[in-house]
């Protein structure tokens, strides 16, 4: 009998890549998946530079051939001032030549993922919205939606900084780090200086980033601590014609002390989220959207114990979450920002660890 429309095994409520992710691992896994993301388009968000570790986890998905569709520049490393040094850090080599990151347009990527978890069986409900949920004694969710209603036996909440379900759980998040605002711009022209390598460099309230991310087309990303950060054009782009108005995101650092529970895992942002000097917040939220629905095929299909399982993934999520928030602070800290602690100081970020 095939299974009803409205009664899948997995709900994933958020179409970025933790969603898209966790959707198409879940179809693979022989799962009933349904997806849904309230916008009709994807959001861009700070930054467009992707770690070169993504593309074997594409490669997985079956998208390896298709990655160019999205791919707007490639590079082997990055520019860095920091402090006043500066260097060349490239992301590394093996027998197959030099490792190269990636610029990629990031509602192209949301749409790559979408439409192969898609193939692979998943329904995507786009646009539509989560009005309500709860969770009955049976053990299901019964979920509201304004493109019908849902009874499912898992949800991932995939909905990014508006932490869809983890707000009716937890309500608010508590900061792990000073206050981080962000700023993006983009611009268009020819800037040489640019088109083989982004560069990083330290301000002295925090960094600007500034990159080739396509054809005469750049980006550029400045973040303050614990202020606003500049709206103008960078001086390495002045002459260059902007592209639209420069956006604001905050990047405060937060991260869900309880990451999964009876029937739900959180992914992406709305699990764990560190600014974009970390280099791979994509990356991590297409792991954690693996995870989680790896996770849930276990429970779901091979009988795992629920609290097992989360268990290791609140272990893997806030291992990693620990290691890159110290590695994070170290570099402010080098900048002598007193909200980070003296130097050599080790940050706090959760109440244990894990």
């Amino acid at each position: 009998m095939a299974p009803r429309r409205d009664h899948p095994d997995l709900l994933i409520v958020g179409g970025g890549p933790a969603g898209g992710s966790a959707a198409i691992t879940a179809a693979s896994r022989g799962l009933w998946v349904v997806l849904v993301e309230r916008d009709g388009s994807a959001t861009e968000r700070p930054g467009e530079s992707l770690h070169p570790g993504i593309e074997p986890l594409l490669g997985q998905f079956g998208l390896a051939g298709r990655l160019g569709t999205v791919v707007g520049a490639r590079h082997p490393g990055v520019w860095i001032t920091w402090n006043g040094s500066a260097r060349f850090e490239p992301f590394g080599s093996d027998a197959g030549g030099a490792w190269r990151g990636f610029q990629v347009r990031r509602t192209a990527l949301h749409g790559l993922l979408l439409a192969r978890a898609a193939e692979l069986g998943a329904e995507i409900r786009q646009p539509a919205r989560v009005t309500g949920a709860n969770r009955s004694p049976d053990g299901f969710w019964d979920v509201e939606t304004d493109a019908g209603a849902l009874r499912c036996r898992m949800l991932v909440d995939a909905s990014g900084d508006a932490r869809w379900l983890d707000r009716r759980l937890s309500g608010p998040l508590t900061p792990r780090s000073p206050r981080l605002l962000a700023r993006f711009g983009h611009a268009e022209g020819s800037c040489p200086a640019r088109d083989e390598a982004p560069a990083l460099e330290s301000l002295p309230d925090g960094w600007l980033w500034t990159a080739r991310v396509g054809p005469d087309r750049y980006a550029w990303v400045r973040l303050a601590v614990g202020g606003e950060p500049g709206r103008e054009t960078p001086a390495a782009f002045a002459a260059l014609r902007p592209s639209g108005p420069s956006r604001g995101a905050d990047v405060t650092w937060h991260l869900a002390e309880r990451p999964a529970g009876p029937g739900w895992f959180l992914v992406g942002d709305a699990a764990a989220r560190l600014d974009p000097l970390s280099s791979h917040g994509v990356l991590k939220a297409i792991m954690s959207g693996m995870m989680a629905a790896h996770f849930a095929a276990a429970i779901l299909q091979e009988g795992a114990a629920p609290e097992a399982a989360e268990a290791q993934y609140r272990s893997w999520l806030h291992g990693w979450f620990e290691a890159d928030a110290e590695r994070l602070a170290g570099f402010y800290r080098q900048l002598g920002l007193a909200e980070f602690g003296p130097l050599g100081s080790t940050l706090s970020v959760t109440p244990e660890l894990v």
